[in-house]
């Protein structure tokens, strides 16, 4: 008997013992889930602001290059002024593509938003617009048109100069012209048309009076028709300086006040006007 319990109390130790590893073994197994839960969240902690740093360089990368590509490709680097009667302004990028189109009067404006040249390639715009109803109708008619360039660097400036030499040599009374950034710039302070601007300087240069609001609202025929005047007048003789009677006779017996030499070299006035407009850049005169 005494044997038998000993065995059966044998029996209840091994049994309790066996339940404590196995608490001991889930309480081990509860502390390691709990630790390992513990360091998978600080691991986490420790590498989300190194993650949250790296999108955040990646995406301010993205940004500058965006939006400095887009500077570059949205900025002029250089200017084609076209002007005839209406006065149009075409901005060019680095990438030689038409970037903005600015009227300078009522004509240029309409004209501006009738045309669908921007991103277009230079060349291609510009022949666009001599092809246009309003502008060939305009060189149909003897208008004059003068095409002045203008770039900051040399290089895109001489390209640029030198294809619409070769673009316009095939129409009349076209004219292309250089000039530079900071003129076209006083040009637009003055609000006139790089083109318009320089033709006020050289009415200027014979009466200083002369305005912009003198010359805004007119052709570029009309203007050079005025320089022709104001030129024409310049080398008139003064006949209240005490010159002979005979140089008198002679300007009132042509009838137009003006000494213009030998009536022969103008005749009707066809001839007189084709040698002024190539002085003016009526004809394919290329100024440097």
């Amino acid at each position: 008997m005494k044997k038998a319990d000993e065995t059966t109390a044998e029996i209840n130790e091994k049994i309790h013992a066996a339940f404590d590893e196995i608490h001991a073994e889930e309480n081990l197994k509860a502390r390691t889930k709990e630790y390992l839960s513990m360091e998978m969240s600080r691991q986490k902690k420790k590498s989300r602001p190194v993650v949250f740093r790296a999108a955040a360089a990646a995406a301010c990368l993205l940004l500058v290059f965006v939006i400095g590509g887009s500077w570059m490709f949205l900025t002029p680097t250089a200017y084609i002024s076209i002007d005839i009667n209406p006065s149009l302004e075409l901005g060019i990028n680095r990438f030689d593509r038409v970037v903005s189109v600015e009227g300078f009067n009522d004509d240029g404006r309409d004209l501006a938003d009738l045309l669908h040249i921007r991103f277009q390639n230079y060349n291609d715009a510009v022949e666009t617009i001599l092809n246009s109803q309003d502008i060939a109708d305009y060189l149909l008619q003897d208008a004059v048109m003068t095409v002045t360039v203008a770039g900051e660097t040399e290089t895109q400036h001489d390209e640029i100069l030198e294809n619409m030499e070769s673009c316009v040599s095939d129409h009349e009374n076209v004219s292309c012209h250089s000039g530079s950034v900071e003129e076209m710039h006083e040009a637009h302070d003055s609000g006139l048309s790089f083109g318009k601007y320089r033709a006020l300087l050289e009415l200027q240069e014979l009466d200083p009076s002369i305005t912009a609001d003198d010359i805004r609202d007119l052709s570029m025929k009309e203007i050079y028709d005025m320089i022709e005047e104001y030129s024409n007048n310049a080398s008139s003789p003064d006949t209240s300086s005490g010159s002979s009677d005979a140089e008198s006779d002679t300007t009132a017996g042509n009838g137009s006040g003006l000494n213009y030499g030998e009536e022969d070299d103008y005749g009707d006035g066809r001839e007189h006007g084709k040698e002024s407009g190539e002085h003016h850049g009526y004809g394919h005169h290329y100024e440097e």
